[in-house]
């Protein structure tokens, strides 16, 4: 259940801010991995799995952030814009370039939206 933005500092908001195309919005979740890994399996001669080795794979990065606006009339960040952040607790902020942008409305959500992330630069 997301948690409604407030002023007041005694109440719970989020993690921390993200700014996207000079917005601030409170972060209710981040979802990322800092690698991807491929699996590469050896068979033998049954065409049984005999053995498997873990490789850097090469396919992009992607995850994805729950986002609380401030305000019923904050704008929601274009596909396409590129923003930092620190999603891994580093302490350096990592390139980020919003793919997605999904509203959620239900009963339990204040005013909060999914965004689709993809990695451009990772800084650990």
């Amino acid at each position: 259940m997301a948690l409604p933005y407030n002023s007041i500092a005694s109440q719970p908001s989020g993690l921390t801010i993200a700014t996207i195309n000079s917005v601030a919005y409170v972060v209710d979740s981040v979802d990322m991995a800092t690698i991807v890994s491929r699996t590469i399996s050896r068979t033998d001669g049954n065409g049984d799995r005999a053995d498997f080795m873990i490789r850097d794979g090469s396919d992009p990065i992607t995850g994805s952030m729950t986002l609380q606006r401030a305000l019923t009339s904050t704008v929601l960040p274009p596909t396409g814009t590129v923003f930092t952040y620190d999603f891994d607790r580093s302490g350096t902020a990592s390139t980020l370039v919003v793919s997605d942008v999904k509203v959620n409305r239900s009963g339990e959500d204040f005013d909060t939206f999914d965004i689709s992330i993809a990695l451009v630069t990772y800084q650990a």
